[in-house]
Protein backbone atom coordinates (compact mmCIF):
# COMPACT_ATOMS: atom_id res chain seq x y z
CA UNK A 1 0.00 0.00 0.00
CA UNK A 2 1.50 3.24 -1.25
CA UNK A 3 1.79 5.70 1.65
CA UNK A 4 -0.36 9.14 1.38
CA UNK A 5 1.92 12.59 1.34
CA UNK A 6 -0.33 15.70 3.21
CA UNK A 7 -1.15 18.05 0.56
CA UNK A 8 0.98 21.20 0.82
CA UNK A 9 0.00 24.64 0.88
CA UNK A 10 2.03 25.82 -2.54
CA UNK A 11 1.31 29.83 -1.81
CA UNK A 12 3.22 28.87 1.33
CA UNK A 13 5.96 27.24 -0.30
CA UNK A 14 6.32 29.62 -2.72
CA UNK A 15 6.98 32.86 -0.89
CA UNK A 16 9.13 31.16 1.29
CA UNK A 17 11.42 30.37 -2.18
CA UNK A 18 10.90 33.76 -3.22
CA UNK A 19 11.78 35.12 0.49
CA UNK A 20 15.17 32.47 0.47
CA UNK A 21 16.34 33.52 -3.04
CA UNK A 22 15.62 37.76 -2.82
CA UNK A 23 18.28 39.43 -4.30
CA UNK A 24 19.34 36.90 -5.96
CA UNK A 25 19.33 36.75 -10.00
CA UNK A 26 19.53 34.18 -12.71
CA UNK A 27 22.73 34.17 -14.58
CA UNK A 28 21.71 34.55 -18.36
CA UNK A 29 25.48 34.89 -19.52
CA UNK A 30 23.79 37.29 -21.74
CA UNK A 31 24.95 41.06 -20.84
CA UNK A 32 22.68 42.50 -23.03
CA UNK A 33 19.74 40.22 -20.88
CA UNK A 34 18.25 42.28 -17.96
CA UNK A 35 18.58 40.91 -14.82
CA UNK A 36 16.25 37.96 -13.98
CA UNK A 37 15.27 37.51 -10.20
CA UNK A 38 16.30 33.92 -9.52
CA UNK A 39 13.43 32.68 -8.46
CA UNK A 40 12.24 32.82 -11.79
CA UNK A 41 13.72 29.43 -12.07
CA UNK A 42 12.33 27.60 -9.47
CA UNK A 43 8.97 28.77 -10.66
CA UNK A 44 9.63 27.52 -14.24
CA UNK A 45 10.86 23.96 -12.64
CA UNK A 46 7.39 23.71 -11.50
CA UNK A 47 5.74 24.94 -14.02
CA UNK A 48 6.99 22.12 -15.89
CA UNK A 49 5.73 19.64 -13.46
CA UNK A 50 2.73 21.38 -13.10
CA UNK A 51 1.53 22.41 -16.77
CA UNK A 52 3.65 20.46 -19.15
CA UNK A 53 3.98 16.89 -17.80
CA UNK A 54 1.21 14.87 -19.13
CA UNK A 55 0.92 12.73 -15.55
CA UNK A 56 -1.04 14.19 -13.46
CA UNK A 57 1.44 12.66 -10.43
CA UNK A 58 3.98 14.80 -11.70
CA UNK A 59 1.98 17.61 -10.42
CA UNK A 60 1.15 16.58 -6.75
CA UNK A 61 1.64 19.48 -4.38
CA UNK A 62 4.80 18.03 -2.35
CA UNK A 63 6.40 17.27 -5.36
CA UNK A 64 5.68 20.94 -6.82
CA UNK A 65 6.84 22.12 -3.52
CA UNK A 66 10.33 20.18 -4.02
CA UNK A 67 10.40 21.85 -7.10
CA UNK A 68 10.38 25.19 -5.87
CA UNK A 69 12.40 24.75 -2.96
CA UNK A 70 14.85 22.61 -5.17
CA UNK A 71 17.62 25.27 -5.16
CA UNK A 72 17.53 26.79 -1.13
CA UNK A 73 19.94 24.14 0.45
CA UNK A 74 22.51 25.18 -2.17
CA UNK A 75 21.73 28.72 -2.22
CA UNK A 76 20.47 30.43 0.18
CA UNK A 77 20.93 30.38 4.26
CA UNK A 78 18.06 27.38 4.31
CA UNK A 79 18.80 24.72 6.79
CA UNK A 80 16.81 21.23 6.07
CA UNK A 81 15.30 21.54 8.97
CA UNK A 82 13.30 24.54 8.60
CA UNK A 83 12.20 22.86 5.50
CA UNK A 84 10.71 19.71 7.37
CA UNK A 85 9.03 22.01 10.51
CA UNK A 86 7.65 24.25 7.84
CA UNK A 87 6.88 22.00 5.05
CA UNK A 88 7.21 18.16 6.29
CA UNK A 89 9.89 15.85 5.97
CA UNK A 90 9.33 14.30 2.62
CA UNK A 91 9.44 17.78 1.41
CA UNK A 92 12.87 18.39 3.44
CA UNK A 93 14.39 15.22 2.53
CA UNK A 94 13.69 15.47 -1.09
CA UNK A 95 15.24 18.73 -1.61
CA UNK A 96 18.53 17.07 0.26
CA UNK A 97 18.52 14.19 -2.56
CA UNK A 98 18.10 17.08 -4.87
CA UNK A 99 21.21 19.29 -3.30
CA UNK A 100 25.25 18.46 -3.65
CA UNK A 101 26.07 20.75 -0.40
CA UNK A 102 23.95 22.57 2.17
CA UNK A 103 25.35 26.12 2.09
CA UNK A 104 24.81 26.49 6.19
CA UNK A 105 26.39 22.88 7.02
CA UNK A 106 29.48 23.15 5.04
CA UNK A 107 30.17 19.69 5.71
CA UNK A 108 27.65 18.65 4.20
CA UNK A 109 28.89 17.88 0.49
CA UNK A 110 27.99 15.03 -1.87
CA UNK A 111 30.38 14.17 -4.57
CA UNK A 112 29.47 14.09 -7.90
CA UNK A 113 29.37 10.37 -8.06
CA UNK A 114 27.54 10.61 -4.58
CA UNK A 115 25.41 12.62 -5.91
CA UNK A 116 24.35 11.18 -9.11
CA UNK A 117 24.49 7.87 -6.89
CA UNK A 118 21.62 9.41 -4.59
CA UNK A 119 19.58 10.46 -7.80
CA UNK A 120 19.48 7.30 -9.45
CA UNK A 121 18.46 5.39 -6.06
CA UNK A 122 15.13 8.04 -5.88
CA UNK A 123 11.78 8.17 -6.62
CA UNK A 124 10.17 9.03 -9.79
CA UNK A 125 8.86 12.01 -8.25
CA UNK A 126 12.40 13.58 -7.13
CA UNK A 127 14.38 12.42 -10.15
CA UNK A 128 11.72 13.74 -12.01
CA UNK A 129 12.28 17.28 -10.72
CA UNK A 130 15.78 17.07 -11.26
CA UNK A 131 14.49 16.58 -14.88
CA UNK A 132 12.61 19.72 -15.10
CA UNK A 133 15.46 21.46 -13.31
CA UNK A 134 17.54 20.63 -16.44
CA UNK A 135 14.80 21.21 -18.84
CA UNK A 136 15.15 25.17 -17.58
CA UNK A 137 18.97 25.14 -17.70
CA UNK A 138 18.38 23.88 -21.24
CA UNK A 139 15.94 26.17 -22.26
CA UNK A 140 18.22 28.61 -20.63
CA UNK A 141 21.05 27.31 -22.52
CA UNK A 142 18.68 28.12 -26.11
CA UNK A 143 17.51 31.16 -24.85
CA UNK A 144 20.74 32.77 -24.54
CA UNK A 145 24.41 32.56 -25.30
CA UNK A 146 25.88 29.95 -22.85
CA UNK A 147 28.10 27.96 -24.49
CA UNK A 148 30.06 26.70 -21.49
CA UNK A 149 27.52 25.39 -19.74
CA UNK A 150 25.59 24.36 -22.59
CA UNK A 151 28.69 21.96 -23.45
CA UNK A 152 29.09 20.65 -19.69
CA UNK A 153 24.98 19.91 -20.18
CA UNK A 154 26.01 18.31 -23.55
CA UNK A 155 27.93 15.86 -21.32
CA UNK A 156 26.58 15.05 -18.66
CA UNK A 157 22.98 15.34 -19.59
CA UNK A 158 23.06 12.18 -21.65
CA UNK A 159 25.33 10.40 -19.20
CA UNK A 160 23.41 10.96 -15.66
CA UNK A 161 19.99 13.09 -16.39
CA UNK A 162 18.59 10.97 -19.27
CA UNK A 163 18.86 7.34 -17.55
CA UNK A 164 16.87 9.31 -14.67
CA UNK A 165 14.03 9.59 -16.53
CA UNK A 166 14.21 7.03 -18.87
CA UNK A 167 11.08 5.54 -17.17
CA UNK A 168 9.56 8.99 -18.20
CA UNK A 169 8.70 9.14 -21.79
CA UNK A 170 7.66 12.73 -21.51
CA UNK A 171 10.73 14.21 -19.74
CA UNK A 172 13.22 12.16 -21.36
CA UNK A 173 11.99 13.66 -25.08
CA UNK A 174 12.06 17.15 -23.60
CA UNK A 175 15.90 16.77 -22.36
CA UNK A 176 16.35 15.00 -25.78
CA UNK A 177 15.40 17.71 -28.02
CA UNK A 178 16.20 20.30 -25.97
CA UNK A 179 20.10 18.36 -26.82
CA UNK A 180 19.48 18.00 -29.85
CA UNK A 181 19.33 21.87 -30.48
CA UNK A 182 22.07 22.37 -28.15
CA UNK A 183 24.23 19.90 -30.48
CA UNK A 184 23.50 22.10 -32.94
CA UNK A 185 24.33 25.14 -32.12
CA UNK A 186 27.40 23.88 -30.59
CA UNK A 187 28.59 20.89 -32.21
CA UNK A 188 31.43 19.11 -30.83
CA UNK A 189 34.69 20.25 -32.09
Amino acid sequence: MTRRIAKVDLDAVDAFAEAAHRGQCRNTGDDSAPEIPYIVHPRAVRDILAHEHPDPAAGESWILAVALLHDVLEDCDVHHDTLADEFGENVSAAVRALSKQIKVVPAARKTDAQYWQVLRQAPLAIRRVKAADRVDNLRSCVRWSREKLARKYLDETPREVLPLVADDPFLHGVLTALLDELQARYPQT
